[in-house]
């Protein structure tokens, strides 16, 4: 009796060592232990940025309005996720929805807050290491502003050969008017003032008057702006069509620029200032030698057809190629900068549409954004797989929807002029309990961003790239004197098998995999790895 029990023990033992072996290996192999804790940020302005539009973020007093003490409850979910920056889109008193022709440059609009209420932001903002930049507007003011007023008043008088005052010498040029219409370069949008016989440029919209950037008084204006919100503790300034300073001359708004950035960097010396000139590389490229730290790298955008995180998925992965091409351009672009990498914004359709598109695809193109160089910039609602277009005549409320958080509270109405509003993968409350879901897809991508500062700032080598069989690259990226590899199953459908250690690497240290629900990257019997479909592994 005491033979059989011994018996029955020994194979109770041998079963249970079966099953945990089962579970250490599994169908990709050994499962390789991961960090899921540790972060490594360092105190530079290489950051993840996330983009807010205040309206359709979170409400916090339940008149279906999002506001910027909406944001401030929201501040730990942010961190969570890994962003350690975020834009507000603009905040100042303005007439539109878009908030992009101000009123008032030293007031909040009131359905967002109060003064006091940035302020408190900003704060907590701080208390969580996380950077906060304002969108601001300089090209353009509201047609409502009253510098708009006086400037009208003044050239009017000025027109007619009446004596000006001081202050209305300054404003009878304030803004760019032309006084017949021969004079309007062919490159602007201008319109005749109601009423008079002299115009006013206009690029964006007849609300939307240009400043005249070569008037000293306009220059202090902006450096007035700057100065407020700089001494309030803001971070550092979104710049809004940076190109649309002199429309006519790239080489007059690069001066430009060159001022604002050494304006900003007197009050804050580590003042972070991003632009927007959505344009061509070679474009961009002129325009980082302004000494601005960033701007938007419009070659990795869903907006461009040329997309190289976009095609480079093409054919199942044999594009890939255009992937590492894309890797160094987004490098050498930015000179001395901080490149500007982003797959989306208000401007235009959001990644995640058309929803043919399938999830693990959706995934491992935010993948390819988080392994890039630079500051990132995800859009609001990206995170949980929000679509939303402007083509064509959809309006552009459409890429403004609010955020579905699950919550029963908090909840934004829609935006007067919306269209529609699908959220295909569900709240944000319904995906943080989904181990599978984007959301905890981008909190993991973010997760080995943050653990890994190589993946920001490194330079890049090649180890290996092969797009016929296998859909692999490999690459190194170097950040001083640490470095790591980044290895990338670009096939939607095939397992890849890697052997790292040959290539001078140990182990791995970060695992990013689309379909987390069963796959995972496994340590095989002659160490080798072997990478699901969708998937990245970061050794060192």
């Amino acid at each position: 009796m005491k033979n059989i029990k011994r018996v029955l023990c020994i194979v109770i033992i041998m079963i249970l060592g079966l099953c945990v072996s089962c579970a250490e290996k599994g169908a990709y192999g050994k499962r390789i232990p991961e960090d899921l804790e540790t972060t490594n940020i360092i105190e530079d302005n290489y950051r993840n940025y996330y983009e807010i539009f205040v309206r359709s973020f979170y409400d916090s007093d339940g008149d279906g309005i999002g506001d910027l003490k909406g944001v401030t409850e929201k501040l730990d979910y942010i961190k969570e996720l890994g962003f350690n920056g975020i834009w507000l889109m603009p905040i100042n008193k303005s007439n539109s929805y878009h908030k992009y022709d101000v009123v008032d440059y030293f007031e909040i609009d009131k359905s967002y807050g109060t003064m006091e209420d940035l302020e408190e932001l900003i704060s907590e903002c701080h208390k969580r290491d996380i950077k906060i930049i304002l969108d601001l507007v300089l090209n353009h003011s509201s047609s409502g502003n009253a510098m708009f007023t006086k400037a009208k008043k003044a050239h009017e008088k000025y027109l007619t050969f009446q004596t000006l005052t001081e202050e209305e010498e300054i404003y009878k040029d304030f803004y760019s008017f032309y006084d017949s219409k021969s004079d309007i370069p062919a490159t602007v949008t201008a319109y005749k003032v109601a009423g008079k016989d002299y115009y006013y440029e206009a690029n964006f919209s007849t609300n939307m008057p240009e400043f005249n950037c070569d008037n000293p008084a306009v220059r202090e204006k902006f450096k007035e702006i700057m100065k407020f919100y700089l001494d309030k503790g803001i971070d550092g300034f979104r710049l809004d069509a940076v190109k649309y300073y002199y429309y006519e001359s790239h080489r007059k708004s690069v001066e430009l620029l060159s001022e604002i950035k050494k304006w900003a960097t007197e009050i804050n010396p580590n003042a972070y200032i991003v632009g927007e000139c959505w344009d061509g590389d070679a474009i961009i490229e002129q325009y980082y030698g302004s000494g601005c730290d960033s701007f938007f790298n419009f070659s990795t955008s869903v907006s461009n057809p040329a997309s190289y995180i976009i095609n480079s998925l093409n054919l199942d992965g044999k594009m890939l190629n255009r992937y590492y091409d894309g890797l160094l351009s987004n490098i050498s672009m930015a000179k001395d900068g901080i490149p500007a990498p982003f797959l989306c914004n208000h401007d235009m359709p959001r990644f995640t549409s058309p929803t043919t598109l399938s999830i693990n695809k959706v995934k491992f193109q935010y993948a390819l954004l988080s392994m890039m160089n630079g500051s990132t910039f995800t859009y609001y609602g990206d995170e949980v797989g929000m679509v939303g277009t402007n083509a064509g005549s959809i309006p552009d409320q459409n890429v403004r929807i609010p955020m579905m958080w699950g919550e029963g509270f908090g909840d934004c109405d829609p935006l007067s002029g919306a269209t529609a509003a699908d959220y295909p993968y569900g709240t944000v409350k319904d995906q943080m309990k989904d181990a599978n879901s984007l959301y905890n897809f981008y909190k993991k991508c973010l997760l080995i961003r943050n653990q890994n500062p190589e993946i920001a700032r490194g330079s890049i080598s090649l180890i290996e790239m092969e797009r016929e069989e296998k859909k692999l690259l490999f690459i190194q990226k170097e950040y001083n004197g640490s470095k790591i590899g980044i290895i990338f199953n670009f096939a939607p459908y095939e397992d890849l098998a890697v052997d790292y250690k040959s290539k001078g690497f140990s182990k791995v240290v970060g695992q990013i995999v689309a379909d987390s629900k069963d796959k995972y990257i496994g340590e095989q019997d002659d160490s080798s790895i072997l990478l699901p479909p969708y998937s990245i592994a970061i050794v060192k």
